[in-house]
């Protein structure tokens, strides 16, 4: 939220009123109290400073808040996609209808997303000829994720340009998972690192 002009301005008098200092006799007084004067404006303004800094932080605590209110909720359906994989052959959602389909919106720039990218491979060997497609989604990319996978030795699949897709699902921060029941329906989604993703799909197969 904008700061109001009126209120900086009466904080920094008050600051600038509030520090004390003495008055020097003498012929130089005028430039010593100027100087004493320009010192006070200088604390105040710091002071200032620090306070947009934490208006700032919590301001933007709170968008993120309101960012991750807009995921999907559980038992929605999950909108269908058309997303070039890393073959530039097209995939949509609707290819995997009948199937669980796990989508990790992810970037190379993302640290946290690197601590989520090993449990996406895990469960794409353990459960890839069980019904279950695992993808990442790359997401607001400017490098070669494909290349990135391969570096890391990730076998899974690879979806490009997430980003043409991320309104749809609500995704405002990275990373983000969706968890898509065989039937289309979302069945989980969390936005930051989790690690429990085996149990849910291991429900999701049994049902």
């Amino acid at each position: 939220m904008p700061r109001s002009p009126t209120i900086s301005s009466r904080l920094v008098t008050r600051i600038v009123s509030s520090v004390p200092f003495a008055v020097i006799p003498g012929q130089k007084s005028q430039e010593m109290n100027g100087r004493q004067y320009r010192l006070r404006l200088g604390i105040a303004l710091v002071i200032l400073a620090c306070c947009d800094f934490a208006l700032s932080v919590g301001a933007q605590k709170s968008e993120s808040s309101k960012e991750k209110t807009k995921l999907l909720a559980v038992g929605s359906t999950a909108p269908d996609w058309e997303l070039s994989g890393a073959d530039g052959k097209l995939q949509s959602l609707a290819q995997y209808r009948g199937k669980v389909v796990v989508l990790d919106f992810w970037a190379t720039w993302c640290g946290p997303c690197t601590e989520v990218m090993p449990q996406m491979q895990k469960l794409h060997e353990k459960y890839k000829d069980k019904g279950v497609a695992v993808f990442g989604v790359s997401s607001w990319e400017q490098k070669d994720p494909a290349a990135f996978m391969k570096e890391k030795h990730y076998t899974y699949g690879l979806l490009l340009k997430g980003e043409d897709i991320t309104d749809r699902y609500g995704v405002g921060t990275l990373p983000a998972v969706y968890i898509i029941g065989a039937d289309g329906r979302v069945v989980y989604r969390h936005e930051g690192v989790a690690k429990d993703f085996g149990s849910i799909i291991k429900k999701q197969l049994r049902d």
